[in-house]
């Protein structure tokens, strides 16, 4: 993970609500969160110096792909570990047979439990619990 206290999380998604929830839930659980409306933005950040420590990408976006996205931005960074938020999972699995080690993804709508546990799973290879400050495995 990076440098500072709280681990960085970068949400990339073209609906602001999805975002903000999305906010909202990850700096609840200690996160430090970046938001990008989509690519565009993900890779001005990322040609900027950002390096977050986990990169949640909404797959359905109209500019480019999400799974398209993660794999220009994995061509310089490929041990990028990557959160796939979807409606509709099924596309990526079509195209891809695996996800990688570092990948995971979380059908929409999802639970704030839901959305914690996968970051935390992707971080650290713990499930945090909720308020007691512990994780198991």
């Amino acid at each position: 993970m990076s440098k500072q206290s709280r681990p960085r999380v970068l949400v990339v998604d073209d609906e602001a609500a999805i975002r903000m929830i999305e906010r909202r839930i990850l700096e609840g659980g200690g996160y430090d969160v970046v938001e990008a409306a989509g690519p565009t933005e993900a890779f001005a950040l990322f040609n900027a110096g950002m390096v977050p420590d986990l990169l949640i990408a909404d797959l359905d976006m109209p500019a480019l792909p999400g799974e398209d996205m993660v794999r220009r931005i994995h061509a310089a960074l490929p041990n990028l570990k990557v959160l796939y938020v979807t409606g509709n999972i099924d596309r990526l699995l079509d195209a891809r047979s695996l996800l990688w080690d570092g990948e995971a993804f979380l059908d929409k709508p999802f639970t704030a439990n839901g959305l914690l546990e996968a970051v935390s799973l992707l971080l650290t290879r713990r499930i945090a619990v909720a308020g007691s400050g512990r994780s198991r495995s």
